[in-house]
């Protein structure tokens, strides 16, 4: 049986926190709460997510039937939309802009290492000489332990145990991020930007599960919407939807295998509130994983605006990736590479 969390409706209260945990808001309603900003997961207990009992926590905004996790993070992310899909190599951006040649996949130049088995950690880290933030990010109740290393915006999920919370919040939701999220430290990543000032917001993200074939976690971004400080509302993409959680929100029935313009594969969107505040989540359908992806942001700001999904905010204020973990152990799951492109 799969779950709903009410994670979201704590990411309020973790954003007030932000001593250095994100939660996430979407998957599985394991929403997190935000730190610096960013949106507590409504069952989050300190800076992970705020699933619920299916939702995601990866330092983004959390789920909606999440419950009211504890505040011990020092924000959260949101975690994700991401949903089973066939890998891809992502469309062409959506109005326009050039994408830097030397963004793509694959041709990332990483700075700042380290490991760490502490709950809260964060790190500096840099890709072609753009800043971005890792944050280990063990913001559930049912957190356990976990072993985390990286390199750049690299970073491998070691080892982790835990247990979804009693809510359906995630355990741990490991993320990389560029922009204004769930902790204190904001990178000069091009992020927050207004969203009349973007011609394009290529991203990309490669992971590889390496064994953790049915394992309960999602792989997913995590968009930040809002006026650059406060976070107005969620966009999260679900590269996986694990077994037994869902993204926080419910199925919108007119929106269930749909495509998004420039985007490869198809989606399942799910949308509702996470702390009072919008979500919408693009997912990949469960068993249809998508191990890699490039895509324009602005993308799905339009999509949903095409839709009647319009999440309000006039800025992004950050786009992160990670995985939210419900239940370990895993082992060796890894974030092999990810960047921004702002122009």
């Amino acid at each position: 049986m799969r779950t709903r969390s009410l994670a979201f409706t704590l990411l309020t209260l973790a954003a007030t926190l932000a001593a250095g945990c994100s939660e996430s808001p979407d998957d599985g309603n394991t929403g997190g709460a935000a730190g610096s900003g960013g949106l507590p997961s409504a069952s989050g207990s300190g800076g992970g997510g705020a699933s619920g009992s299916g939702g995601s926590i990866t330092g983004g905004t959390s789920a909606a039937s999440g419950g009211t996790g504890s505040a011990s993070g020092s924000g959260s992310t949101t975690a994700g939309t991401g949903g089973g899909g066939e890998g891809g190599t992502g469309g062409s951006g959506g109005t326009g802009g050039t994408p830097n040649p030397g963004s793509g996949l694959g041709s990332g130049i990483m700075e700042g290492s380290g490991s760490s088995s502490e709950r809260y950690e964060t790190a500096l880290v840099s890709r072609n000489d753009t800043p971005y933030v890792l944050i280990t990010n063990g913001w559930g109740p049912g957190f356990d332990s976990h072993s985390i290393s990286w390199e750049g915006t690299s970073f491998t999920v070691q080892s982790m145990s835990g247990t979804a919370g009693s809510m359906g919040q995630p355990a741990s939701y490991p993320t990389v991020f560029c922009g204004r999220y769930s902790v204190m430290e904001v990178p000069e990543c091009g992020l927050p930007a207004p969203v009349t000032s973007i011609t394009s917001l290529r991203t990309g993200w490669r992971w590889a599960k390496n064994g953790n074939d049915a394992g309960e976690y999602n792989a997913a971004y995590d968009i930040w919407m809002g006026n650059g400080r406060q976070l107005r509302g969620y966009l999260m993409v679900w590269l996986r939807d694990p077994p037994s959680y869902q993204p926080a929100g419910q199925p919108n029935p007119a929106h269930q295998g749909v495509t998004v313009t420039n985007v490869p594969g198809t989606w399942n969107i799910w949308n509702g509130t996470v702390n009072g505040l919008p979500i919408v989540n693009w997912v990949r359908a469960e068993g249809n994983d998508s191990s890699e992806i490039e895509f324009d942001v602005m993308d799905f700001v339009r999509d949903a605006e095409t839709r009647g999904l319009s999440v309000p905010g006039d800025q992004v204020n950050a786009v992160a990736v990670g995985f939210e973990i419900w239940e370990g152990p895993i082992t060796n799951l890894q974030s092999l590479d990810f960047y921004v492109d702002v122009n």
